[in-house]
């Protein structure tokens, strides 16, 4: 099951610890904040600018240049003006800033202790005159070799992913993904749910993030629903008979 390495909300500091069994997943940051759930949408950019050019058989590599125009229009943000340029190099600091202790490999999943950040480069080019040209990043060695390998451990993406507005709803969208898959339907106890987000709100004041969008129905092509499983609450997580077919966008999940 996915294991949440974004902030679900921008307006707080937080550390995330992650353990299970002999596994574990530690999320720090140097900076103001950890990098948040709307942040990772730049992540999927670059993950599926990789699994785009490896499907074609070109060259790849960790180090890429983007134009913001790019990644908006991946990301469906509408219009690009110069304040989006500065909130491009505000997510990209944060994704720098960002660090991730575990033992677990991402490219295989094998015990493998290591430290590194999200993006161990960042670099904003502009001409002399100040106007923005584009932005060159190099994607950490353990997620560049996860999707650089024989069977890249990535996960394709409906394209209403991004229309979700709220961190929450990304989070709780990558964890059916990543967990149910295809099965028609998977349960799991708020508990469980509450504990793979990452998310220090008491599970009291974040059962009423998960209310509002079980009432809302569905996240894109899952439905989510109020469940048991004995005496436990929980959470049915059904995928749709009418799944989106174009399903490009592509990420990456530990464990």
């Amino acid at each position: 099951m996915t294991w949440s390495t974004f902030n679900i909300s921008s307006r707080h500091k937080q550390s995330i610890k992650h353990e299970f069994g002999d596994k574990f997943l530690n999320v720090a940051t140097s900076g103001k904040s950890i990098a948040t759930w709307h942040d990772n949408d730049l992540l999927i950019f670059l993950t599926s600018h990789l699994v785009s050019s490896i499907n074609a058989g070109e060259k790849t590599s960790p180090r890429i240049f983007f134009t913001g125009y790019e990644f908006f229009n991946f990301a469906k943000r509408g219009h690009v003006g110069g304040t989006r340029y500065t909130q491009i190099w505000d997510t990209l600091v944060r994704l720098h800033e960002t660090s991730i202790h575990t033992n677990i490999d991402l490219a295989n999943g094998d015990r493998l202790e290591s430290r590194w950040n999200w993006l161990p480069e960042i670099h904003r080019k502009t001409t002399r005159t100040g106007k923005a040209i584009g932005f060159e990043v190099l994607l950490a060695d353990p997620v560049y070799r996860a999707i650089n390998q024989s069977t890249p451990q990535v996960l394709t993406l409906d394209d209403r992913y991004f229309d979700f507005r709220s961190g929450f709803d990304k989070f709780l969208y990558m964890f059916a993904r990543r967990s149910a898959g295809h099965d028609r339907e998977w349960l799991v106890t708020e508990k469980l749910l509450h504990e793979r987000s990452g998310s220090t709100l008491p599970i009291t004041q974040w059962r009423k993030l998960l209310v509002d969008t079980i009432e809302a129905g569905e996240l894109a092509d899952y439905k989510i629903k109020k469940a048991m499983i004995g005496r436990e609450k929980a959470v049915a997580f059904e995928r749709s008979k009418y799944a989106a077919k174009k399903v490009h966008k592509a990420t990456i999940t530990i464990e």
